[in-house]
């Protein structure tokens, strides 16, 4: 997502009505804090909130995906009243490659969106969250956290709004047709239990792309690789084992999340029997 698509995003918070938003308390661990963000309902009964986890300096969580190593986060919001149905959301990650193992992961400080239906508008809102998570250092520890937040909407709140803002946009966009995108997915060899693949793609700097492959759950992606591609497009390659090789490749889905900067795009592609995406 552009920075111009922040900067619009952040614009139509502070036009016309403000957005109404409540900021929840600040719940720890060792290492890393967390807090609930909501804005008041809409007419519709769509809630747009945030999850917002501080790490100390030097430590880092997990993407949804981890990779090679690490804990996927995990949110319960079932002991919520009058919200249901959570979405949550996740920006791009960064690769981190310690030369044993390549994991996808998050520094510093992460802003999850959330998206919520409110059962019945005019009656009282209350988030409630228990996450698990990794967090890590040298070595990866598992920290449980329940953050809960009493959605009063709170007009003198000037910070939810916009930090639920600046996550929504810094979410993967659809990408730019021939500046920045993913163009293709298709099989280029490799046995069934250990297919490879091919990726084009378009960036102002492909040497700073980075790519991230999410695959059935029975499938491990090896981390993509750049290769020099035939007519000079830029192309990432990438294995996949297959830990249960007797189901069908075709119809499988692999979601693809490329990266340049703070720059991201995220695209599914569903195989065809061949291994070949449209």
């Amino acid at each position: 997502m552009q920075i111009r698509n922040l900067t619009a995003a952040l614009v139509l918070v502070f036009s016309g009505a403000p957005a109404l938003a409540t900021t929840g308390p600040w719940v720890a661990a060792d290492n890393v804090r967390v807090r609930l963000v909501a804005t008041a309902p809409e007419a519709d009964g769509s809630l747009h909130g945030a999850i917002e986890i501080k790490l100390e300096p030097g430590w880092k969580t997990y993407w949804r995906s981890p990779g090679d190593a690490g804990v996927p986060p995990r949110f319960d919001f079932s002991d919520s009243v009058n919200a249901r149905e959570a979405t949550v959301s996740f920006p791009a990650p960064e690769r981190d490659d310690d030369g044993y193992a390549a994991s996808n992961v998050y520094r510093d400080r992460v802003v999850l969106p959330v998206h919520m239906t409110v059962a019945e508008p005019g009656k009282p809102v209350r988030l409630d969250v228990v996450l698990d998570i990794g967090v890590c250092e040298d070595i990866c520890i598992p920290v449980n956290l329940r953050a809960r937040l009493e959605l009063s909407a709170d007009p003198a709140d000037e910070e939810g709004a916009p930090i639920i803002a600046a996550a929504r946009a810094a979410l993967p966009g659809p990408g730019r047709p021939g500046e920045f995108e993913l163009k293709s997915l298709r099989r280029v060899g490799g046995p069934d239990k250990k297919p490879e693949f091919e990726v084009e793609f378009a960036a102002a700097n492909p040497s700073e792309a980075v790519l991230f492959v999410e695959t059935p759950g029975d499938w491990y992606a090896d981390p993509p690789k750049a290769v020099a591609a035939d007519g000079g497009r830029s192309a990432f390659r990438f294995a996949v084992d297959r830990k249960s090789a007797s189901g069908a490749i075709g119809g499988a889905e692999i979601r693809l999340t490329l990266t340049e900067g703070k720059v991201a795009t995220s695209r599914t592609f569903k195989l065809d029997g061949d291994g070949v995406t449209p």
